[in-house]
């Protein structure tokens, strides 16, 4: 015989906090709100104010450069693979490889991300 996982008196509690919960999580959903609406402005008017208009292909020249570093790297590693004798400096051409791909791809995904949350939008070229 399986034990209930919520006793009979939880169960009755839970209607009346539910009763004042929409009134509680408005006013915290609306305070949220605003201040979405704050920091998407505050983004919008300094991501405008230091870059001015991104172009669409100066979005695309992003994907683009992360891509060619990506490329890179991964011929790096396969070029290690290849070789007998890997010496200090090779690891260290390949961790500077990494790193660079690596910053591009944070900063693409910055981009990326401030476009899909409206901060700026994609200027025709």
């Amino acid at each position: 015989m399986q034990r209930a996982l919520y006793s009979k008196r939880t169960v009755k509690a839970m209607p009346d906090k539910a009763v004042e919960k929409p009134h509680e999580d408005l006013g915290v959903r609306r305070m949220f709100q605003e201040i979405e609406h704050s920091i998407k402005a505050l983004n919008h008017e300094k991501i405008s104010e230091i870059t001015g208009g991104i172009s669409k292909q100066a979005f695309i020249d992003v994907a683009d450069t992360t891509a060619r570093l990506r490329a890179r790297y991964l011929a790096k590693v396969i070029e290690l693979q290849s070789s007998d004798d890997i010496k200090p400096a090779d690891i260290s051409t390949l961790r500077g490889s990494r790193l660079m791909y690596e910053e591009a791809l944070e900063g693409f995904s910055a981009l990326q991300h401030a476009l899909g949350r409206g901060y700026f939008k994609l200027v025709d070229d």
